[in-house]
């Protein structure tokens, strides 16, 4: 196998999203991150600071308008802690539009607090060339 004239080395970029339970009312996607296209997921979590305090249950999902819950579904909001997402991979053609959907029950919450953290590369992009 020959070496190309040229190589290109990409750097890992990361997104995060934080969040409160007051940002993010029951039952309503809420858009939280918006990758350009050609993403490629290498990881991604949810990381519960806080937990919330609602009354009976409080889950997150994760995904796309078209999907909510593609991936992460019911991440319990309730524990602190890190959940991985489902889906990882791509790449996203069109780019990847992620929302956080809330279902609480019980008790409204007046505290929690967590982050989105995604850790992606773009397919074609380069950061530095040598050759």
């Amino acid at each position: 196998m020959s070496k190309p004239d040229t190589v290109g080395v990409q750097y890992v970029r990361a997104r995060v999203f934080n969040y409160t339970a007051a940002d993010l009312p029951s039952g309503s996607f809420v858009p939280a991150l918006k990758l350009p296209m050609g993403t490629i997921l290498v990881d991604a979590f949810n990381l519960v600071e806080t937990p919330s305090n609602a009354g009976a249950a409080d889950v997150l999902d994760v995904g796309t308008v078209a999907a909510p819950a593609s991936f992460l579904d019911n991440a319990d909001f309730k524990t602190a802690g890190r959940t991985p997402f489902a889906v990882l991979g791509g790449p996203y053609p069109q780019g990847l539009a992620l929302g956080v959907t809330r279902t609480a029950a019980g008790t409204t919450a007046f505290a929690g607090r967590g982050s989105l953290v995604v850790h992606y590369v773009v397919k074609g992009v380069a950061d530095e060339v040598y050759g």
